[in-house]
């Protein structure tokens, strides 16, 4: 990953956090709990070399706030080529099942670009729920350029409950 999108990706995740923590400059959020599937792996069938995915999803709570959210860790190889129409992930927060707050990354960019990657997607902070039984879980949707069929699903296994 280049220097400049590593400075971009940590200034975006510090703004991230002023709402949990107070202004820039203060004690950074610290995770209490983070509860973690492994990586999760899906191979998909394109025209060129098959691109891979793998991902890990976590729930996380915020010690200081007990605020509780959804992160995913993306990684893919043999991206590139403008191979996908379309790739979202949809990240959830969920608690016993049901979901609680949602957000969708849109990666078709980047996985067009670049070969081989990573990125994280995250859920907004949750306040004001108690963390038990808080899980992530996910469903990427993608779209292979040119072949057809169009959009294609994969539901992936939430995490492990917070405690």
């Amino acid at each position: 990953m280049k220097k400049s999108r590593l400075l971009s990706i940590a200034a975006v995740s510090a703004l991230a956090l002023v709402p949990v923590i107070g202004l820039p400059g203060t004690a950074s959020a610290r995770v209490g709990q983070s509860r973690c599937t492994s990586h999760q792996q899906l191979e998909v069938d394109t025209s060129w070399a098959n691109t891979d995915f793998r991902i890990m999803l976590c729930a996380q709570d915020d010690s200081p706030t007990g605020a509780v959210r959804a992160v995913a860790d993306i990684w893919w190889t043999d991206g590139g080529s403008n191979k996908f129409n379309n790739v979202d992930l949809h990240l959830r927060t969920e608690k016993n099942d049901v979901n609680k707050k949602g957000a969708v990354c849109d990666l078709t960019a980047e996985v067009n670009k670049h070969g081989a990657s990573s990125t994280l997607c995250q859920v907004a902070w949750l306040h004001g729920i108690s963390s038990a039984g808080v899980t992530a879980d996910a469903t990427l949707i993608y779209d292979i350029k040119d072949d057809g069929v169009g959009e294609k699903r994969w539901d992936l296994g939430g995490s492990p409950a917070l405690r």
